[in-house]
């Protein structure tokens, strides 16, 4: 470990402290401050201060920075909570059922206090029948694009998990999930029994469905571990902890149940473990026993740790592009070179869907050149960060490939 991830990690267990205890005596605020703002987490750290007193050995101007920021995250929430209302009954109104994922469920249901979890973006889960209509819908709302696109859908939602669209005037990110993950081919999809075990609920003053607390733990772990290698954020293993405390009914069962069957067994075992070690999580110690959580690699999980902490400092677009950072590892050009291809010539229905454009149309293959256009904007700089030497870019990409290897078990 370099002189910058020992610093990061002495940070960061002083930063765990104080989202543990909420009353830390000796503390380098100034950094503490500045990491719970990169890891999302400040508006919880000025919560727990808060209520147990730990304010008084924080600097004022420090302590207004923690309270600014959760009121920041109070008002974007109402405005997100808003527009889901909105979102919600409309596509009620057509008949399209669906499910509230992540900070939407969590922010007013676990954490029971919208300034406390900031939400970059919105997510709903749809039947995947309902695709085609659920986009029309949501066109007639501002988001996508002006020109009907339900073949698009159909092409892609047999390749794709989700899709991201903005909405045209408020500068809302929505992601429309269709299943959980793209899934191995011999890999059991649970989305049946998300759906099955989903439950009626009320997010501000929207009729909607939310995941089960155990699904939700389940998701929330696996998201972590099993889509992004823990190149995250704290804030996950915050959220473990306040579903694991606000519902003290959860059927540990079903969360062994459903860990095991999927791929998530690894992912969810390290991510619960990593939580009972890191912010004293009370997870049975049978559970994290059947999950395999309790003999996974001290060396492996250290390295989960490390990266939680590291990865909000990578340059701006990598944070969100784990198949960037792969591509740094891949030991061939010839890999290199088929990651690149894959991520510039999407299938004609994904493609369609990003650029607006109708499967079917004549104009659809220029818009590969608008695709390789838009991802050299976004990703240029952390692509030079990679190519160009950066210590902690590298060092972070590689262990992000080394943790993707780990999860998967090859």
């Amino acid at each position: 470990m370099d002189t910058h991830d020992k610093t990061l990690s002495y940070t960061g267990k002083m930063l765990l402290e104080a989202l543990r205890q909420g009353n830390v005596a000796t503390v380098d605020w100034g950094a503490v401050v500045a990491l719970a703002l990169k890891q999302g987490v400040a508006p919880l750290l000025h919560h727990r201060l808060q209520a147990e007193g730990g304010f008084a050995s924080v600097p004022a101007p420090l302590a207004r920075q923690l309270e600014e920021e959760r009121r920041t995250t109070a008002l974007v929430n109402l405005r997100n909570y808003g527009e889901f209302r909105r979102m919600a009954q409309t596509l009620a109104g057509a008949g399209i059922p669906l499910i509230a994922l992540k900070g939407l469920h969590l922010a007013e249901l676990v954490y029971r206090d919208i300034s406390l979890r900031p939400m970059s973006d919105l997510d709903i889960l749809v039947p995947r029948d309902r695709v085609a209509q659920c986009f029309v819908v949501l066109r007639s709302l501002d988001y996508g694009h002006d020109e009907e696109l339900g073949s698009a859908a159909e092409a892609m939602r047999n390749t794709k998990c989700n899709l991201g669209l903005a909405h045209e005037k408020l500068g809302i990110w929505l992601e429309v999930h269709w299943r959980l993950d793209e899934l191995p081919g011999d890999v059991a999809d649970p989305i049946a029994e998300v759906w099955r075990s989903a439950r009626p609920a009320k997010l501000g003053d929207a009729d909607t469905q939310v995941m089960s607390p155990e699904f939700l733990l389940l998701h929330v772990c696996a998201h972590l571990a099993c889509n992004h290698a823990f190149s995250f954020s704290l804030r996950a293993l915050c959220d473990i902890a306040q579903i694991v405390q606000a519902h003290p009914e959860l059927d540990w069962a079903a969360v062994v149940e459903h860990g095991s069957r999927h791929y998530w067994k690894r992912g969810v075992g390290a991510s619960l473990r990593l939580a009972h070690d890191q912010l004293g999580v009370p997870v049975p110690a049978q559970v994290l026993a059947d999950l395999g959580g309790d003999v996974l690699d001290p060396g492996m999980l250290a390295e989960a740790m490390t990266q939680l902490l590291s990865a909000t400092s990578l340059p701006e677009g990598l944070v969100t592009a784990p198949n960037l950072l792969a591509l740094s590892a891949a030991p061939s050009l010839w890999e290199k070179a088929g990651l690149l291809w894959r991520r510039v010539f999407l299938p004609r229905g994904e493609l369609a869907l990003l650029y607006g454009v109708p499967a079917e149309s004549a104009r659809l293959p220029l818009c590969y050149a608008l695709r390789l256009r838009d991802l050299l904007r976004r990703y240029t700089s952390g692509a030079w960060a990679l190519t160009a030497g950066d210590p902690a870019v590298a060092q972070t990409a590689a262990r992000h490939v080394r943790l993707q290897r780990w999860i998967s078990g090859k």
